[in-house]
């Protein structure tokens, strides 16, 4: 494995997700106003939507793996670390677009959606420029490794998005096309994220491998974790309806394994909530009630803790620098975070 003195000297600790963020705010604000600076263009709305649906916030966690996996490599530059998260960022942005149209979602982190907001025509070409500027801004940069890893990423996320309609109101799922389809619609950009901070970090191929073993892990936390929360969140702070998923008829985790030791009554009870088109509150409190009854609530945290053990696990061969301990406290964010 190759780590540069630099990393190896470099032994800030780091032990929660507030202060790898505080840590690394100044990158950050870089990664911001490139993200702004790249979306201008001569036809109006593409800066207007575009900054409404970055302007809305976000964690910003795609761009803060490429910084801090790269650190953990090696990287030592100013610029590519900070052009690719904004690639990354973009790539994220536009998939959220197309999500809210096939979605027909009417909020977006407790806003108004783009699509809602500007129209479906509007957000799905937006949605196309941001892939496109993205695609644009990585050619600049030459790298044809870290081409091909985000070209592969992209390729999963709409492969998992497709996988994620073909699923829809299909109560006949099993966990294996459950987790292939999260790791496709999330999993591989985070992935790919890491991959490239190793890349650009120049690391050799099993330390590559490690750290993009590390994002894919987390990853998959993540949407289990959001898979969660769209059932335990508190309504105010998650940003759109408790229980959004089954109202569009989502099969998650948790109403996975609720079906598999659910009695005759509580499997009619959740087909039709989730074959129903709109779902009222006293449908959801009913689901929300036979997936605590069946512990699949627990069961789906304790899978989410297992993903993101796996991914601390895989950085053992680094060293302890600030970079290591920043991605430990990254995974542990994920399935301790709230929204």
């Amino acid at each position: 494995m190759t780590i540069s003195s630099h990393a190896a000297q470099n032994v800030t600790k780091l032990s929660s997700y507030e202060e790898v963020v505080a840590d690394y705010d100044g990158e950050l604000k870089k990664v911001e106003e490139a993200i702004r600076s790249n979306f201008q263009s001569d036809v109006a709305m593409i800066p207007q939507i575009s900054s409404y649906l970055i302007g809305g916030g976000g964690k910003r966690i795609r761009p803060l793996l490429i910084l801090v996996s790269s650190g953990l490599c090696g990287y030592t530059g100013s610029e590519r670390h900070i052009v690719l998260g904004v690639v990354a960022e973009y790539i994220h942005a536009a998939t959220l677009l197309h999500d809210d149209v096939v979605d027909e979602a009417n909020l977006r982190r407790g806003s108004e959606s783009a699509n809602i907001k500007f129209g479906n025509e509007a957000a799905v070409l937006v949605g196309d420029f941001l892939f496109a500027q993205a695609f644009r801004m990585m050619s600049d940069d030459n790298d044809i490794r870290v081409i091909r890893a985000m070209s592969e990423a992209t390729k999963k996320l709409a492969e998992g998005e497709i996988l994620q309609l073909v699923n829809t109101c299909d109560t006949g799922i099993d966990e294996k096309r459950y987790f292939d389809t999260i790791y496709r619609k999330t999993g591989a950009l985070m992935e790919s994220c890491c991959r490239i901070g190793a890349i650009i970090g120049g690391v050799d191929k099993e330390s590559e491998e490690a750290v993009a073993s590390y994002g894919k892990n987390i990853g998959i936390a993540f949407q289990l974790m959001d898979d969660l929360l769209d059932y335990t969140a508190d309504g105010r702070k998650w940003g759109k309806p408790i229980g959004a998923d089954l109202m569009e008829g989502k099969m998650t985790l948790p109403l996975i394994l609720a079906l598999e030791k659910a009695d005759d009554d509580e499997k009619i009870l959740i087909e039709t909530a989730i074959n129903s088109e709109q779902g009222d509150s006293l449908d959801i409190e009913s689901v929300v009630n036979i997936l605590k009854k069946h512990g699949s609530i627990d069961a789906t945290y304790n899978l989410a803790r297992k993903y993101v053990n796996n991914a601390k696990a895989n950085l053992n061969s680094f060293p302890q620098v600030k970079q290591r301990l920043a991605l430990s406290a990254i995974a542990d964010y994920v399935t301790e975070r709230k929204v």
